[in-house]
């Protein structure tokens, strides 16, 4: 049925039939035969033998799948897999930068020209500062930014407003690019709503320095 209706690959033909014949090795007999006690039996054995969580799942839906269609073709009456809990998969870990990659970021952004340097700068010290989503760092307003206050307002999800506390290293990026920023904005525009114009933005995030880094 894998190989003909669902056009299932070689390689995963093969999956499933390893893992079918875990279960019967396990139980020591034949897995189309087996009830749910013994279902389970064989979930607590993967748990004992320290299966990661997504391996066990898998084996689980090999399972699931195998009764479901045993009980489909009238092989069996009952399906004794369809009771059974999938394992908690859990929730990988963020990815993150080191210390050391992120000086290596703002240094590449310093390395540019003045101008660019400076805006440069600004955006990485401040989602470094912040942990901004990038979406949100790049629609900040320019009334976002508070005049003397270490914080700076942030539209979100929901079209939420919260206030975010900025470090003093990117308040000084802040303020050393304020003073170039209207140059980024494009004509025939003379104003700009956005801290960071979008234009210039994509620009910048484009930057063969900063993708390198």
């Amino acid at each position: 049925m894998l190989a003909v209706e669902r056009g299932a690959s070689p390689r995963t033909l093969e999956a499933y039939r390893r893992d079918l014949d875990d279960v019967q090795g396990v139980l020591k007999s034949d897995p189309a035969k087996a009830d749910v006690d013994q279902l389970r039996r064989y979930l607590d054995h993967m748990n004992r033998m320290g299966l990661a969580p997504r391996t066990a799942a898998r084996r689980l839906s090999c399972l699931r799948q195998f009764f479901k269609f045993l009980y489909a073709e009238g092989v069996r009456s009952d399906d004794p897999a369809a009771s059974l809990e999938s394992p908690r998969l859990g929730r990988p870990l963020p990815k993150y930068l080191t210390t050391e990659e992120v000086e290596r970021l703002l240094a590449a952004a310093r390395a540019f020209d003045a101008r660019k340097g400076l805006r440069a700068t600004a955006l990485l010290e401040l989602l470094y500062a912040t942990g901004l989503r990038v979406s949100e760092l790049v629609s900040l307003p320019l009334n976002s930014v508070p005049r003397n206050k270490p914080t700076i307002i942030v539209r979100g999800k929901g079209d939420k407003e919260r206030m975010v506390p900025v470090g003093e290293a990117a308040l000084a990026a802040l303020s050393a690019y304020l003073p170039v920023r209207e140059s980024y904005i494009p004509p025939p525009a003379k104003t700009s709503r956005w801290l960071f114009p979008p234009i210039a933005a994509m620009a910048i995030s484009r930057a063969p320095v900063l993708r390198s880094c």
